[in-house]
Formats: C-alpha cells, structure tokens, sequence
C-alpha cells in the first residue's frame, strides 16, 4: 500500500489544526464546563418535561451524569409563557406581540441550603389574523426556541456557580 505525500502532509495538517484549537479551550456551542461540585446532578422536571428534556440534552452534552440520588438537585419549579403587546394594526387589532419565557427553578447543594433562580427569554411575535394557522405553527417553534434559550441560560449559571 502506498502513502503518497500528499496524503500525509493533509493529515498532519488536521491533526496539527485539531491540536490547536482543543489547545486554545474551544468548545462546542452550548457545552459547558460545570463546577466539579455539579457533575453529577438530579434532575427533577416536574410537568415540564418539554423544558427539561431540553435541559436533559445540554446537560449530557456538558458531560453531566445524571443520577438519582447523593448530589446536586436541579428542580424545574415554574415555567410560562407571558404575551404583551407591542404594536397594534390601525384597526386595533395586534400587530406584534413580546413572548417572555419565565423558568423559576431550584438548586440543591448536599448539605446547603436550596436556592431559587429564574431565567427570562423574549422574542417578539408578529401576527397576522389572516394565517391563523401558519402563526400556530410559528408559534409552536418559537416556544420550543425559548425552551432552548432558557435551557442555555440555566446551564449558563450553573456554569457560574463557583463564583456566587
């Protein structure tokens, strides 16, 4: 079998580009580093299991094991969807509404004191009263995009936890 040079300098090169950037602390969007305290975590959905299996998926992107006892608690405590309007067509009707993603949740530490934290995510939301159902389905995906963000925030500030 032959390896001609060609070959071999392309593959020093990945090799090479690849050293360099795991050697900077590149990392994967929406992979985190947690504290060494929250590696191993409880999670608790609730009757979010939407929001939580979102959650779910980041934390075992961030190389969390999730177990079932003798750890950190993360509880899922509240989760809804606000609308405000922010512009009105000239007939009075709503042109554009202001979605805010409110997620209320707990962590547990062993042998600490529970602790309360929200996230908040908001989009803006443009209706049209003559694609009812196009903005239903529209309205679907931006919920599940505010569920992502909010999952993101969350692992955000678990990420932080050493510093508060």
């Amino acid at each position: 079998m032959k390896v001609s040079l060609k070959h071999i300098i392309r593959q020093a090169s990945i090799m090479l580009a690849l050293l360099f950037i795991t050697s900077c602390g590149f990392q994967l969007r929406g992979s985190y580093a947690l504290p060494a305290s929250l590696q191993n975590i409880c999670l608790e959905q609730g009757e979010y299991k939407l929001l939580g299996d979102e959650l779910e998926r980041r934390l075992v992107r961030s190389r969390v094991n999730l177990v079932d006892a003798n750890c950190a608690s993360l509880k899922l405590i509240d989760a809804k969807l606000d609308r405000d309007v922010l512009s009105l067509f000239p007939n009075a009707q709503v042109a554009e509404y202001e979605l805010i993603y409110s997620v209320t949740y707990s962590l547990q530490m062993p042998e600490q004191q529970m602790r309360l934290f929200n996230v908040q995510t908001v989009r803006d939301y443009q209706d049209d009263p003559d694609a009812v159902l196009a903005k239903s389905k529209e309205m679907k995906l931006l919920l599940a995009e505010l569920r992502r963000y909010a999952a993101e925030q969350i692992l955000l500030q678990l990420a932080s936890m050493e510093n508060r």
